[in-house]
């Protein structure tokens, strides 16, 4: 289907811990490591799990929401808001203070910035290419932060070729490859949207 591969270099990506995504190496990533929301190096291997249906399509639909047609974070009221943020947190396995900061949940954090990206660029634009049923947060983390990792990139690369692109699709049924998400073969993407500089 002419998918490009990552290389071993190209998937070198760290991860943006609690977020499944990149961890920001040096100054940046110790700096902000003790202040809400902020990214911090995770710990070591994990098991990968393959993205599965959603659990929580009942649990959107009563928020008023459609699991196969979610508007853009931006579009949600206050009420679908607060619903969304518990279950994405639920999907997580994460607290309200793993990304807002204590006193102030509308300042600005690392990990909300990517929280509402994720759900943006994968959650509603993506769905499981086999039917087309949507996915969620919970799909992919399955009750945990961190779901990639990073310690083999040959075997990562492997992985995401037959997790994330051939088991999913974009709705909008354009060709769908590692550059939906790794637009131009970006592989810090998500230290970008969190705000981190590498």
């Amino acid at each position: 289907m002419g998918k490009p591969a990552l290389s071993p270099a190209s998937a070198a990506h760290s991860d943006v811990t609690g977020l499944g995504g990149e961890t920001p190496t040096g100054s940046a990533s110790e700096s902000s490591a003790a202040a809400p929301g902020a990214l911090a190096p995770a710990p070591g291997p994990i098991e990968m799990k393959s993205p599965v249906a959603s659990a929580m399509q009942a649990e959107l639909r009563a928020l008023a929401l459609d699991p196969s047609n979610l508007p853009p974070i931006e579009k949600l009221d206050a009420k679908a808001l607060r619903g969304v943020m518990k279950l994405i947190a639920k999907s997580l396995g994460a607290k309200c203070g793993d990304c807002h900061a204590e006193g102030d949940f509308a300042q600005p954090t690392p990990r909300k910035r990517v929280a509402a990206k994720m759900w943006d660029e994968f959650v509603v634009k993506l769905a499981f290419a086999a039917d087309g049923s949507p996915i969620f947060c919970d799909s992919c983390h399955q009750g945990r932060k961190k779901e990639l990792d990073r310690t083999d990139k040959k075997a990562l690369a492997k992985w995401m070729d037959a997790n994330f692109v051939d088991r999913l699709k974009r709705k909008d049924d354009k060709e769908h490859d590692c550059e939906t998400c790794h637009v131009d073969m970006e592989m810090h993407f998500l230290s970008r949207w969190a705000g981190v500089e590498l």
